[in-house]
């Protein structure tokens, strides 16, 4: 049982195991993402604005829905095709799939409740 100094125990060293790739996250999946956080953040401008705002809610706060979803479709879509490539982390794809999903149904939701 031996020791070192710098890194402690020779047998813990032996354990630690280091993956050294070529692996890159998607770009569609990144922008999947991204576009996510987007519809997220156009959803709940929206909603704060239209019930902040007494009366009607105008153009403004229609425009941020729509974009809203169209946002999370396209996210939606870029995330699905992001599983195509091959040697890739799939990370970013999985979190712009389920982001985007999530705010489809939310709309989907908005949408039944409000007919």
């Amino acid at each position: 049982m031996g020791y070192s100094a710098a890194f402690g125990k020779e047998e813990d060293m032996a354990k630690r195991s280091y993956k050294f790739t070529d692996k890159k996250h998607t770009r569609q999946g990144i922008i999947s993402s991204l576009l996510g956080v987007a519809a997220l953040a156009l959803l709940a401008a929206g909603l704060v604005t239209a019930y902040g705002m007494a009366e009607g809610t105008g153009p403004t706060t229609a425009l941020m829905g729509f974009l809203s979803m169209v946002f999370s479709v396209i996210g939606f879509v870029l995330g699905a095709r992001g599983f195509q490539e091959e040697e890739v982390y799939y990370l970013f794809s999985k979190i712009g799939i389920g982001l985007n999903g999530l705010l489809f149904v939310v709309w989907v939701l908005i949408f039944v409740a409000g007919m």
